[in-house]
């Protein structure tokens, strides 16, 4: 159970990222 939600390229301009993985 890694801290890292998604890969680092996925850390678009999606500041209200709603749908895939809300990062906490």
């Amino acid at each position: 159970m890694s801290k890292r939600g998604r890969k680092r390229r996925d850390r678009r301009r999606s500041n209200a990222n709603h749908g895939k993985r809300p990062n906490s």
